[in-house]
């Protein structure tokens, strides 16, 4: 072989590997463009949600964190009790003869699970409400609305056939301002 095909091949696979190199490069701003300018917020961490939506100060969300930490805590025992009782319930109702007495019971338990659950609820809110401004209480005023089924204040939304379900209003007014039935 000549020097000059020599010079050639080199030539060719220096141009190849550069051509890789720019490619590879060109890949990595392209598919990974956030991970090199700045972090996403990331929203599957407890409250990240609540904190973005209230545009919470760093001692604002200090708060919001132990009062979410403490429901969580509070109401992650009464929920899995609430499924244990549903669980013992359902294979009690697929017996040839179902014990009423202990569906009775397992339907009490419940009861008394879902009241605990829903005074831990109204109690975060009014944690919540203590650490908010004027502002955000109408924003969190609404988050807990909506979560609640409440579109306006005194329109909420039924899920049983009241007279204004058999109307064909799709809601019923609430007898008291924020009182949903």
């Amino acid at each position: 072989m000549n020097f000059f095909s020599k010079n050639k091949i080199a030539f060719w696979l220096l141009i190849f590997l550069v051509v890789i190199n720019l490619s590879a490069l060109i890949t990595i701003l392209v598919v990974f463009p956030s991970r090199i300018k700045a972090p996403v917020p990331e929203h599957n961490r407890p409250g990240a949600v609540l904190h973005e939506m209230l545009s919470l100060s760093p001692q604002q969300a200090a708060g919001v964190n132990v009062i979410l930490a403490r429901y969580r805590n509070l109401t992650t025992p009464l929920a899995d009790s609430i499924l244990d009782r549903r669980m013992k319930m359902i294979s009690e109702i697929e017996k040839d003869h179902p014990d009423t007495v202990l569906i009775n019971n397992c339907i009490l338990d419940i009861t008394a699970f879902q009241v605990k659950m829903q005074q831990a609820s109204i109690r975060q809110y009014m944690d919540l409400k203590k650490i908010c401004t004027p502002a955000q209480c109408r924003i969190l005023s609404g988050i807990y609305s909506e979560m609640y089924g409440c579109k306006e204040k005194g329109q909420c939304m039924g899920n049983r056939m009241g007279k204004g379900l058999r109307r064909g209003k799709g809601r019923m007014n609430c007898p008291q301002e924020g009182r949903c039935e």
